[in-house]
């Protein structure tokens, strides 16, 4: 079973059909069969990315990683971008299921003076 490079994965099969494969079997090891499946894991991604599994891997288990990280930092980066084009930190916080504390220390930043200092 080899780790799955999460990189070079996203080069072979592009970034939508990875961030579906992770979704789908992040932290799991997944059988990548010779020729193209016709159930399991892989017949939710788009047909060139399970012909470029099959090529590249056919016949081998591959650890896909949960990508925890990566997929926070991601979510992270939205919330900063929505904040930087006027989004308020109540509507994040509501938005993305966070506390308005959460969201601030996301950002890096101390609460509104105009709130007397709280975060509450």
């Amino acid at each position: 079973m080899a780790l799955a490079d999460t990189r070079f994965l996203e080069r072979l099969i592009g970034r939508e059909a990875l961030e579906r494969l992770i979704q789908t079997c992040g932290g799991l090891s997944i059988a990548i069969p010779k020729r193209l499946p016709l159930s399991g894991p892989l017949v939710d991604l788009p047909l060139p990315a399970q012909e470029a599994l099959v090529r590249y891997a056919g016949g081998t288990a591959l650890y896909i990683p949960k990508c925890d990280g990566a997929r926070r930092e991601a979510v992270h980066a939205r919330i900063r971008a929505e904040y930087n084009a006027g989004a308020r930190v109540q509507e994040l916080a509501r938005r993305y299921g966070y506390t308005e504390r959460h969201i601030y220390n996301i950002l890096g930043r101390l609460p509104d003076p105009e709130r007397n200092g709280t975060l509450f």
